[in-house]
């Protein structure tokens, strides 16, 4: 059971940066990344959940920030997005996929667009049945994708279905040892919308947002659950994901293999996301007995690229939960299911710097120079970090358990979700 828990814990935060991550310097994000940019895919307006504001308290009363709304929402995992004054995520009912537009000064419906479930047949249905993935703002158009594959594009303005693609039955699937559905968020490059469909067929598919014909497709292959990127390394737009054997890279603009890297697996579901460290290295994260942390060195000569395994450690084994990398250090939880820490290591050498306990499957938001998390058990807290010590400065219980969405942050306004509510909270200094 807490394998399976494991596992469907990361289907909520699969999705990835929009184009690059290239707004993130060699020492921590950029600052010119404002708390204030729209949210319009998983990980924020940079794409790794670090963003720069200014006036968030410094300290939390005992109560916690001010809560301005709260209102009942359905099952789900996915992201809250943000534009234009509007929040927009996904939710499930007894036999519907909703995605839906909220009025983000108030939580109030603008306008929902509902379709029929679909499940597989071979799907464990335990931990619920999503939506999973994290939808896609691509300029006048969201796009969605459901449980069992079924990807709907709408007007960002009506919701009107614009067109859908049923991934699984049009692309194939290739089925993996443990199945809990579809959670692959949808990424845009070149204004082309990224989708890894994991099939017999193709591996990732691109399509044109207008009308949605294919722009191109992969070789075949299979998916794990892990979030993508979309990033720059050894000077080229690489799209990086897991397959349930490793880490593969594709050039973004056509599809074609740039690179694979093997990793021992238990079941194939590495659920991490993995972090760019500098132009030239990037940290991989899997879970398991067979898990651990480990830095890639890419380089590319004459057009051939070469990944050099620099350090390996299973003491940085690592889950469904999100990294801050600020630095030379990376921050964020270490360890399994069942046990996990905060921890600081060295991305350059693995080294631990320090641990702690009592943030169990956190998962870290970046903003105005301290870690925003929120655990699996609906704790939030505010932290300053070092690699010499962490401080807290606030916590409070917000949300039920289990909260496995990564908590999304527009100038001083939070929105946080767990399984049954969706509130916002405001972290403004007071005068």
């Amino acid at each position: 059971m807490s394998r399976v828990l494991s596992t469907i814990l990361v289907i909520s935060f699969l999705s990835s940066p929009a184009h690059s991550q290239d707004t993130k310097t060699s020492d921590g994000p950029a600052k010119s990344v404002s708390s204030g940019a729209d949210w319009t895919k998983w990980g924020g307006p940079s794409g790794d959940f670090t963003v720069y504001g200014k006036d968030l308290l410094e300290e939390w009363p005992a109560e916690g920030p001010k809560q301005l709304w709260k209102r009942p929402f359905g099952e789900g995992y996915s992201s809250i997005l943000f534009k234009d004054g509007k929040l927009y995520a996904t939710f499930s009912t007894q036999a519907e996929e909703v995605v839906v537009s909220l009025d983000a000064s108030t939580g109030a419906t603008n306008w929902e667009h509902r379709a029929a479930r679909t499940v597989w047949d071979d799907m464990r249905v335990g931990f619920g049945l999503g939506p999973n993935a994290t939808p896609l703002i691509a300029g006048d158009r969201i796009v969605s994708i459901g449980i069992a594959g079924h990807l709907t594009c709408l007007d960002l303005t009506t919701g009107e279905l614009l067109w859908e693609h049923h991934l699984s039955e049009e692309f194939g699937r290739r089925r993996r040892v443990e199945e809990y559905g579809y959670s692959a968020s949808p990424l845009l490059y070149n204004n082309k919308i990224l989708v890894r469909v994991g099939g017999d067929d193709y591996a990732v598919v691109a399509f044109e947002p207008k009308e949605g014909s294919l722009a191109w497709k992969s070789e075949a292959g299979g998916i794990s659950y892990g979030a993508a990127s979309i990033t720059k390394l050894a000077g080229q737009d690489q799209f990086i994901y897991f397959e349930p054997e490793g880490v593969v890279a594709l050039n973004p603009a056509n599809g074609k293999l740039l690179w694979r890297w093997p990793i021992t697996f238990s079941n194939g579901n590495h659920l991490t996301p993995t972090v760019k460290c500098d132009d030239n290295n990037l940290f991989v994260a899997s879970q398991f007995s067979t898990g651990g942390g480990r830095l890639l060195n890419i380089t590319k000569e004459n057009d051939k690229f070469k990944i050099k395994e620099i350090w390996f450690t299973s003491k940085l084994r690592a889950s469904c939960w999100t990294h801050i990398k600020i630095g030379d250090y990376i921050y964020g939880s270490a360890g399994g299911h069942e046990v996990s820490f905060l921890a600081a290591f060295n991305w350059r050498t693995g080294k631990l710097a320090w641990r702690k306990r009592g943030f169990h499957m956190a998962q870290c938001l970046y903003a105005d120079g301290k870690l925003i998390i929120l655990d699996q058990d609906g704790t939030l807290r505010l932290l300053s970090v070092s690699p010499e010590e962490h401080e807290i400065h606030g916590s409070v219980k917000i949300t039920e358990r289990t909260s496995w969405t990564a908590p999304t942050l527009v100038g001083t306004k939070l929105f946080v979700r767990d399984r049954k509510n969706l509130l916002a909270l405001e972290l403004a200094q007071t005068p």
